[in-house]
């Protein structure tokens, strides 16, 4: 296929109508999702802004881009965030993300010593100035945090350690560095909040200022209980991770222009909804709508194939057959190499070097 086929096709593909008002406020918004994604428990749209103590929760096979200021997080499926502090003022921007469970990818910007960027579960406080990291939360509380580039200072999140005395430990904690991964179970912070509890009482009885007492307990209390020792941390290698990895990658905002063209076939699905959903692509990438909301994104291995006004492309995933001007006429969830061939009736997909036989009008 001639590239100038391709561009004329990929032009009529993202080209339905519709004008979108661009957002009043851009420093805490959704500038990607991906199935049901709810903010508040009410649906959410791209460019939705996002307040401080609002609630992102995920179902499963999807997935929120959140751009915070400089940084970008991308909500995994299966989760449940609170943006708990969202603080900008001049060029200072403080950022404290609560992960109740489920996955984040994070990519914080580099951060001034008077800015941070938290992220928090049931069990452990992770804070950055600058690197792409992920954290994980499980439903018995279990966290994982996993370095992919950068430093990531993590301490356990016990119970009677306040915002101030987080901030204090966390300026002597030791670092995960690139490559190094840590695992804090409730078991483990249970541990540690019964040592901190008794050792507060028994510092109460000198000094009442329990502030000060927790403080001093802190400064005294067996490092490797309040911290995350050093024997703790593990190394990882990046080719153990490589689909996180490439993920991680991935995560960052889309051209505008991108942007808009979803935007405007969201509009039309909405206005002129079709049984199978619309197909739109890109100069990079294949998006799958349906239901006013993208299902699914991929990227462009090989330019679309057309015959008969219909066109036929696949990436990793997905094989789709759609109409020249987008209405999805069926789809294939086929795991193939983003190769497809036409051969008389029958569409081939390829997948490890093998061709699978489709009938080009059913997909059967």
């Amino acid at each position: 296929m001639n590239k100038l086929l391709y561009s004329v096709l990929c032009l009529i593909l993202i080209t339905p109508f519709g004008c979108i008002k661009e957002a009043e406020d851009d420093y805490s918004t959704i500038i990607f999702f991906i199935g049901d994604v709810k903010k508040n428990n009410k649906e959410i749209g791209i460019g939705d802004i996002i307040l401080q103590n609002d609630i992102i929760a995920t179902g499963a096979q999807s997935s929120c881009d959140i751009k915070i200021g400089g940084s970008i997080i991308r909500v995994k499926e299966k989760s449940n965030v609170k943006m708990a502090e969202l603080y900008r003022k001049d060029d200072i921007e403080r950022t404290s993300v609560d992960l109740d469970v489920g996955k984040l990818l994070c990519k914080a910007k580099k951060l001034s010593k008077s800015e941070n960027f938290l992220v928090k579960t049931p069990t452990a406080v992770a804070g950055v100035r600058g690197t792409k990291f992920t954290v994980e939360a499980d439903t018995q509380k279990t966290s994982r945090i996993k370095v992919f580039n950068g430093n990531v200072t993590v301490v356990k999140r016990v119970k009677q350690l306040d915002e101030a005395v987080i901030g204090k430990i966390m300026e002597t904690a030791p670092s995960l560095a690139s490559e190094e991964k840590v695992i804090i179970t409730e078991k483990e912070v249970k541990h540690t909040e019964k040592i901190v509890e008794q050792a507060i009482e028994k510092e109460q009885k000198i000094n009442k200022d329990i502030d000060a007492a927790t403080l001093k307990v802190i400064s005294e209390t067996n490092r490797e209980d309040v911290l995350v020792a050093n024997k703790e941390i593990q190394k990882f290698k990046i080719e153990d991770f490589a689909e996180e990895n490439n993920e991680m990658i991935t995560v960052k905002e889309k051209p505008k222009e991108v942007i808009a063209e979803i935007k405007k076939v969201v509009i039309l699905e909405k206005k002129q909804p079709v049984p199978e959903g619309r197909l739109l692509i890109t100069r990079y990438e294949i998006y799958f709508i349906k239901n006013e909301k993208p299902l699914w994104e991929g990227k462009i291995i090989n330019p679309p194939i057309q015959k008969d006004n219909k066109i036929y492309i696949a990436s990793g995933d997905y094989v789709f057959c759609a109409s020249i001007d987008g209405p999805v006429l069926w789809k294939r969830n086929i795991k193939n190499d983003g190769k497809v061939e036409v051969i008389g009736d029958k569409l081939l997909v390829f997948s490890e070097g093998k061709a699978k036989k489709l009938d080009l009008i059913t997909g059967l």
